[in-house]
């Protein structure tokens, strides 16, 4: 069910990430193109031979013009950012943002990852969200204005790498 994105996912993909606006930004076809060249990892769950759920992270130190990323990165040094999760509405419920999120940990464990960040919306409001992130452990630790009808929470959660 869950498994890595291939390029034959690109489509759903950005048709799942355009659907799940404004918990996530809308994207064109060379913006997912350029996220996906940065990210760490993008994880996609499949149900049925649809495209059900995706999670993308982005590791430090890459050319992401995000200013939600590149603030961040001001900030921590060792980190997996999460740039969008987004589960289709047909799959809502089913416990696919909790079975990607403890592939993010995992993965974060084994590769040495010492925090996790993303950030959720606040205006406009995504109590969904705050709360998924909240029972997972994540800490809101700042709030952040981007525009008038733009604000976010950043969340954290600390992860202890895994020692050989």
């Amino acid at each position: 069910m869950i498994r890595e994105f291939n390029e034959k996912d690109f489509h759903d993909l950005l048709e799942l990430n355009n659907d799940s606006v404004p918990a996530v930004n809308h994207l064109s076809k060379g913006e997912l193109k350029n996220i996906l060249r940065l990210s760490e990892k993008c994880w996609v769950a499949d149900i049925d031979d649809e495209l059900a759920a995706s999670l993308i992270i982005i590791g430090p130190h890459q050319p992401y013009e995000s200013d939600n990323y590149t603030w961040l990165e001001t900030k921590f040094s060792n980190f997996c950012y999460v740039d969008r999760i987004m589960v289709s509405e047909k799959y809502k419920r089913k416990k696919l943002g909790y079975t990607l999120y403890n592939k993010l940990e995992d993965h974060a464990e084994e590769n040495g990852f010492s925090q996790l960040l993303c950030e959720v919306n606040i205006e406009p409001p995504n109590p969904q969200s705050i709360a998924f992130h909240t029972q997972l452990g994540w800490e809101p630790f700042f709030e952040r204005q981007h525009a008038p009808d733009k604000k976010v929470q950043y969340f954290k959660k600390g992860i202890t790498p895994v020692q050989d």
